[in-house]
């Protein structure tokens, strides 16, 4: 994906940010313990903070949080979610940060790495990390997506929104996955996965689907015919479970 697309793309969100606030799913317990571990101290720079879901998470467990976010209304959000804690929201991109060099104990990322310039992006986390610091990735994937209401659900995608990966495909799988490789100066990653899973109504899991980027982006009318098509599968059967994959990786910052 090149800058102006990613940009673009992560910039979208502001326009449903309340949407986004209300329907995106959180992340598991025992991941945030295992981020707070990771590192040198509770100190945090945290990069794309969308609405502060992680980060009022982490602050609530004790960490003190810088928290950059590009999209101002997202920003905003996350400034009232986390009023009267140690929150420091910053509207700005990531990229242009100043790290204020090796002051931090942990660099985070929750579901937004991918959204940023790579070789950009690991220059702040360098330079902003202490020795021994660490560098917290995580995003929510797809668990399998198996049976017949989901097979149903793919079909609708295939019909109305033939451009966009039918869930739980191997198209899907290839779209949000982040290949992210070592860098230098920083020992090579851990992973960690948690298993879990959430079950949406029709209303939920369409509104879900809908601050989606690639969604986002969808023509009005193609949109609505796609959620329209899939509220009526899921309203035929009254709930639909979603397993999902949180994947946290980490490196830290060599001594």
């Amino acid at each position: 994906m090149d800058d102006h697309v990613r940009a673009e793309r992560a910039l979208s969100f502001g326009q449903i940010a309340e949407q986004y606030d209300r329907w995106r799913p959180g992340y598991p317990e025992q991941l945030y313990t295992d981020v707070l571990a990771a590192g040198t101290g509770y100190l945090i720079l945290e990069a794309g903070a969308g609405t502060g879901r992680a980060t009022l998470a982490l602050a609530e467990r004790g960490a003190i949080v810088t928290a950059i976010e590009p999209d101002l209304d997202m920003a905003e959000i996350a400034r009232s979610r986390t009023s009267g804690h140690r929150v420091r929201v910053l509207n700005a991109a990531f990229e242009d940060t100043d790290p204020n060099l090796g002051q931090f104990d942990i660099v985070a990322a929750a579901q937004s790495w991918h959204w940023i310039n790579p070789t950009q992006g690991n220059a702040v986390a360098t330079a902003a990390l202490k020795d021994g610091g660490a560098l917290c990735l995580w995003w929510n994937r797809p668990g399998a997506l198996t049976g017949p209401v989901w097979d149903r659900i793919r079909d609708a995608y295939t019909r109305i929104a033939p451009e966009l990966p039918p869930p739980g495909t191997k198209q899907e799988q290839q779209a949000k996955s982040t290949p992210v490789h070592q860098i230098a100066g920083f020992t090579p990653w851990t992973n960690r996965t948690y298993e879990w899973s959430h079950r949406y109504t029709a209303h939920s899991f369409c509104a879900l689907v809908g601050t989606y980027s690639d969604h986002i982006r969808l023509g009005a009318d193609q949109r609505d015919q796609l959620l329209t098509a899939v509220r009526k599968v899921i309203t035929a059967t009254g709930t639909l479970d979603h397993p999902y994959r949180t994947e946290l990786i980490t490196a830290k910052r060599e001594i």
